[in-house]
């Protein structure tokens, strides 16, 4: 060997040789003379350690066929000169592993040999993200995956549609990946791909499987043996077979642990021949390595092609120890041997005849250095071996999608609020974020509401919000989810209970209508005509609006049931007989989009008072029943389309008063009920069970006419607090007056169970409701009550504070929703179905009129 080639003297001693040899590992051998040079002084800087070497070498011997420091073997013929190689004595390969990793411990320190002898990765710092727009002709592209022991997905192309599918990757890994696509369908069972045409050489068919299929190399893309890649990127394209949901790639590599024949033989011997030999051979070249006719030869297909076809010598290899031992005993029989005449012909064209046989002696060495410190691998300091063997990447066809988020009301609503004018929908992944906005038309809105987010992640999760606002900002409902994009999230808005303040007023927002062709539904309204209590006219003659009886809310069924007293010729006594005089009838419509959910319509009609008070289901409801004494509350289900039926006989409770003005359900199992020409109130506990009204439970009754607390005077309404007290208004005190379930009064308004209301004696009130918060609703009108603007709104907080008023609220009963939305029933008749008449049901939301709010985090 002369001195270029192996940094050996032309007659080399003990000590030259150990410099040779501890330099010929595969992470530290290059034929860069500055790169070596640096090698070599970390070599020489551990004199006990490398004389110790020597000395070994030296004791067993010159190397000869059967003994020595090496084995000398034929491995083949170079024109007529026989070519040798020199295969490492067990006690050289054991006593090189102190010198060997010294040296690399000390060379990866050296941070400038960084990116040349060794590298470090970092991770990517953010989630995958969609490149938008997509690489052509693919319907996705995903890019910012995390390196993976060297090697790095760039970005992942397809078009679930055909198939069709791309790989960018770059290695910045010191050798060869065998990249394989495995194909798997729904539920992971891996796909044969009938139509695949294999890309390995003829005769190769053992490194790939019926569903395992080699798609191509990753070579290195930084540096190998201190020579810099010209190629940062390998592209590889393919068609997966029809029923793909899922690519898996497995990559595999020279890992000390992990051995898969199929996937590990070919990067092996693409990295022993074209990694370590071929550079090992330019160290006989000049000071300057011919580096691009270097990075030309491993990009030769026809090369790669012939060596693939070679790594038959490691078909039956069980590890990559075995593997190793096999290319590092028959790599020079491979090139020298005729099994790769493309390579040899490539090298003759650089090399001299007298440097390839000088090199060929250490042709094996880079692979003799790697089997000497496989045993201490896992520690990380040979970098090639501490990672595993192989490893799978896998990736969804579906992984980048056009994500559709419905937005849907809020059930206990059934429809958005009825201020909605906008909303804003956003999906955050990863500290990414994206957004979609729109117009609303309040309850009209079609359902679900849907927003599109392009190019977003299926896997993994997002957080999913919605926010609804009216047209000055207010937010009035939000939903969250935390969802994938694969799962068609849903969210579901929450309505937020509207806030009320001394700023607030009330606006007409819509009314019940009817027409032919649609039958019953809300339509906007900016107004409630102009009708008033002097419109009242209990004529049995004509259709006139008598009485309007009472208005309730059922929450859990999303129903309003109403009564009045009329007459016309639709209506007709439940008992038969003909239209046209004065009756009392029911009627209950949804309070969603779609009034004909809960409708019930009015059919027939009592001669007795009809009133309905609703408790918060299906059947808590009672029916005030004053047809024979005594006047039983019965129970009547509400929430359904079936026409009202009203029983008789059974009841959960009886009252004493022949006539009531409001009817109120506890959800403790009372009912409250008061009569103004009766001057009281009487409460009673409500049966589990329907029973005879002879047995049913009795009511304990309150009030009598006075001013005390405890004596009432015309009680016109009642309500229920949160608390579950019983707040009653007394029209003819001008007064609310609170009670507890047994008939007690109670000290509701601080240490008070009265609360003085406007002192004017030319106020009248007319009805109340409490919202859940505890505010109080009162109607009312002022003087003769002959014009709307003499009717008026007034909220009290649960304190007993005055927040707010709102004139020209012409109605004469009221009830609250859960979000501050009034329903009230006016003084006019609205012709529904088939030429009868029924109440008008308007609905008045709030508005802020100064201070309004914004929009929080537009």
């Amino acid at each position: 060997m002369n001195q270029s080639d192996n940094d050996l003297a032309s007659n080399p001693k003990p000590i030259d040789y150990a410099r040779a040899l501890a330099g010929s590992h595969a992470e530290l051998s290059t034929p860069d003379p500055s790169i070596g040079n640096s090698v070599l002084a970390y070599i020489n800087s551990q004199e006990n350690v490398l004389n110790a070497f020597a000395t070994t070498i030296s004791e067993q011997g010159e190397a000869t066929e059967t003994s020595g420091w090496a084995r000398k073997k034929e491995v083949g013929k170079l024109g007529t000169e026989l070519v040798y190689q020199y295969n490492w004595s067990e006690q050289t390969a054991s006593s090189a592993v102190a010198i060997l990793q010294g040296t690399l411990a000390l060379v990866k320190q050296d941070a400038s040999l960084q990116n040349k002898l060794w590298t470090v990765q970092e991770g990517v710092p953010g989630p995958i993200q969609a490149s938008v727009p997509p690489v052509e002709p693919f319907t996705w592209t995903a890019e910012r995956f995390g390196p993976q022991f060297g090697l790095t997905v760039q970005s992942v192309s397809a078009d679930p549609a055909t198939g069709a599918f791309q790989f960018v990757l770059s290695n910045e890994f010191p050798a060869f990946y065998s990249i394989y696509a495995e194909f798997a369908d729904a539920d992971g069972q891996a796909i044969m791909p009938a139509a695949w045409t294999s890309r390995l050489p003829e005769g190769s068919s053992a490194f790939e499987t019926a569903t395992l299929k080699f798609l191509g190399f990753a070579p290195p893309t930084l540096a190998i043996a201190g020579i810099p890649m010209a190629a940062k990127q390998v592209t590889l394209e393919g068609s997966a077979p029809q029923g793909t949901e899922t690519i898996r790639l497995t990559c595999g590599t020279l890992g000390a642990l992990g051995w898969n024949t199929s996937v590990n033989a070919l990067p092996l011997i693409a990295t022993g021949l074209l990694g370590y030999a071929v550079p090992w051979l330019m160290k006989g070249q000049a000071a300057d390595p011919d580096l691009s006719w270097y990075n030309s030869l491993i990009a030769n297909k026809g090369v790669l092609d012939e060596v693939v076809s070679a790594a038959g010598v490691m078909a039956n290899s069980m590890s990559t120890e075995e593997a190793l031992l096999q290319l590092q005993q028959q790599i020079g029989m491979l090139l020298f041997g005729g099994s790769l005449p493309r390579l040899l012909a490539e090298l003759k064209k650089q090399f001299s005849h007298s440097a390839l046989i000088d090199g060929a002696q250490g042709l094996n060495w880079p692979l003799s250095g790697l089997l000497a410190t496989l045993p201490g691998a896992v520690s990380g300091i040979v970098q090639t071996l501490s990672v595993p063997a192989s490893f799978v990447q896998s990736f969804s066809m579906q992984l980048i999608v056009d994500a559709v988020v419905e937005m849907r009301p809020d059930p206990a609503h059934g429809a958005y609020p009825l201020k909605a004018a906008s909303y804003r929908m956003t999906w955050e992944a990863d500290g990414e974020s994206k957004h979609a906005e729109g117009t609303m038309n309040g309850i009209w809105t079609s359902s679900p509401v849907q927003a599109s987010f392009p190019a977003v992640l299926s896997v993994g999760y997002a957080v999913v919000q919605a926010f609804v606002y009216d047209a000055d900002g207010a937010m009035l409902a939000q939903g969250t989810l935390t969802c994938q994009a694969a799962q068609q999230p849903v969210v579901v808005l929450k309505e937020v209970a509207a806030a009320v303040g001394s700023s607030t007023i009330y606006k007409p927002i819509m009314a019940l209508s009817f027409d032919d062709v649609n039958g019953y539904g809300w339509k906007p309204a900016s107004s409630f005509g102009s009708a008033t209590h002097t419109a009242l006219d209990c004529s049995n003659t004509g259709t006139y609006l008598c009485r309007l009886t009472g208005l309730s809310y059922n929450a859990a069924m999303r129903t309003l049931v109403y009564g009045w007293r009329a007459s016309g010729p639709g209506a007709l006594p439940c008992g038969g007989g003909s239209g046209g005089q004065q009756l009392y009838r029911l009627q209950a419509v949804s309070v969603s989009s779609c009034v004909q959910q809960s409708l019930k319509p009015a059919s027939c009609g009592l001669y007795t008072v009809a009133m309905i008070a609703c408790g918060n289901g299906a059947a808590d409801n009672l029916f005030y029943d004053n047809r024979t004494a005594p006047y039983g509350l019965r129970s009547i289900e509400v929430g359904d389309t079936t026409p009202f039926r009203f029983p008789s006989g059974l009841s959960l409770g009886t009252l004493g008063l022949s006539y009531v003005d409001d009817l109120a359900v506890h959800p403790a199992g009372f009912a409250a009920a008061v009569g103004a020409a009766a001057d009281g109130l009487q409460i009673v506990r409500l049966s589990t069970e329907a029973m005879s009204d002879a047995d049913a439970p009795v009511p304990v009754s309150a009030g009598g006419r006075g001013t005390r607390e405890g004596l009432l005077f015309m009680p016109v309404a009642v309500a229920i607090t949160p608390g579950g007290q019983f707040i009653v208004l007394e029209a003819g005190n001008r007064r609310l007056q609170a009670f507890d379930v047994f008939g007690n009064p109670y000290p509701y308004f601080g240490k008070s169970g009265l609360l003085p209301l406007k002192p004017n004696t030319n106020v009248h009130y007319l009805d109340i409701d409490i919202d859940s918060s505890g505010r109080m609703y009162l109607l009312y009108y002022q003087g003769d009550g002959t014009q709307p603007s003499q009717y008026g709104l007034d909220i009290y907080g649960a304190d007993g504070a005055l927040l707010t008023s709102t004139a020209g609220v012409n109605a004469d009963k009221l009830c609250v929703d859960p979000w501050g939305n009034v329903y009230t029933l006016g003084y006019e008749l609205m012709e529904g179905p088939e030429g009868d008449y029924v109440a008008s049901v308007c609905v008045w939301a709030p508005f802020a009129t100064v201070d309004k709010c914004r929009k929080a985090g537009r």
